[in-house]
């Protein structure tokens, strides 16, 4: 059983697959970017970007910074929200949302509703696992900015492997130090992580009710016997394992189950919902078809936009990149065709 009880086999994969959350709020306002009813530029027509705080061609008053400006699905948006986001849009240039004409700021207020339209399907449509799943990466991640691995240090761990390897007889091909630098890397953040949730861990076996706990969370029997089914390809149970493996199992279990208790802890509430809008929209864009022909129309139109024709590359090479866009923009324009938004 001994070759079954791999510490880091649990955390495989935490770093990755997701979008960061990050990311999401830097891109979803780019994906409505086709028409215009959907168009994440604020078209600033109309107003002297010289003069920053020069009014639409009717002057208007400008309301306190509280204000309730816009509702979607209930939702409300404050005036100090959107002037700090118009702000961020033009640069510094115009800073408050009165100082915009209507048609502008009903496409200001579609930009700020996308983010709060995919956090409320993605809380309800997601699972429970999926959820700790994403809230468990995103604390990793967060977490590991805290934790510098040298080159030195990396370097250090190679030679070992090395000597191990030759100790060993190994015939299997050593990679360079710098091919597999950044994955060793990562392998010895992912174990300083796991070090430190499984500090002082208080694992108990049960076998009763449950399979046993770890700091008093109970890990049933089912998710013993998951892990196993993972860890063995099905040729393992727990009611089959050896008494003296039950524990050992245990503490392959337990950093995730720590991880994710951390997480669920230490993230603040944005956090979350960030985080769970980047997963719920990478895996909604994923699982949205595009076909060839809509890509090689997609891949048409810009080249019939294009002025020189001759920095367009081949549609092979761009084709998938086109269909993530068009992914997203259906993505997008179905939440927003369902959105109940009023600009007030």
């Amino acid at each position: 059983m001994k070759k079954y009880f791999i510490l880091l086999g649990i955390t495989v994969g935490l770093f990755q697959g997701t979008a960061s959350a990050d990311a999401l709020k830097n891109s979803l306002t780019n994906m409505m970017n086709e028409k215009d009813d959907t168009s994440s530029m604020v078209n600033l027509g109309g107003i002297n970007l010289n003069n920053p705080q020069a009014p639409a061609p009717k002057p208007i008053k400008t309301r306190p910074s509280s204000t309730v400006i816009a509702t979607v699905n209930g939702h409300k948006i404050i005036k100090k929200d959107a002037d700090a986001y118009l702000k961020q849009r033009t640069q510094g240039k115009v800073t408050d949302f009165d100082f915009l004409p209507p048609e502008q700021r009903g496409k200001l207020v579609k930009e700020l509703s996308l983010p709060l339209l995919v956090v409320d399907v993605a809380k309800k449509e997601l699972s429970e696992v999926e959820k700790e799943m994403v809230y468990t990466r995103t604390w990793m991640r967060k977490e590991a900015q805290s934790i510098k691995i040298t080159d030195e240090q990396a370097k250090e761990v190679y030679n070992g492997l090395s000597f191990q390897a030759r100790e060993n007889n190994s015939t299997a091909p050593i990679p360079p130090f710098d091919q597999i630098k950044d994955r060793l890397k990562m392998q010895m953040l992912e174990k300083a992580i796991v070090t430190k949730v499984m500090k002082d861990a208080d694992i108990k076996v049960d076998g009763n009710t449950s399979a046993g706990s770890v700091n008093g969370m109970t890990i049933s029997m089912e998710e013993a016997n998951k892990a196993l089914e993972q860890m063995t390809k099905g040729t393992m149970t727990w009611a089959a394992l050896p008494e003296n493996d039950k524990k050992k199992l245990l503490e392959v279990m337990a950093p995730s189950k720590l991880m994710t208790a951390e997480a669920k802890k230490s993230l603040n509430v944005k956090e979350k919902e960030s985080a769970l809008a980047g997963f719920w929209m990478q895996k909604k864009i994923a699982t949205t078809e595009i076909s060839d022909a809509m890509a090689q129309e997609g891949y048409d139109k810009m080249i019939k936009a294009a002025k020189n024709k001759q920095k367009i590359p081949s549609f092979e090479t761009v084709k998938n990149n086109i269909k993530m866009q068009l992914a997203q923009e259906k993505v997008v324009s179905s939440l927003m065709k369902n959105a109940k938004i009023n600009v007030k």
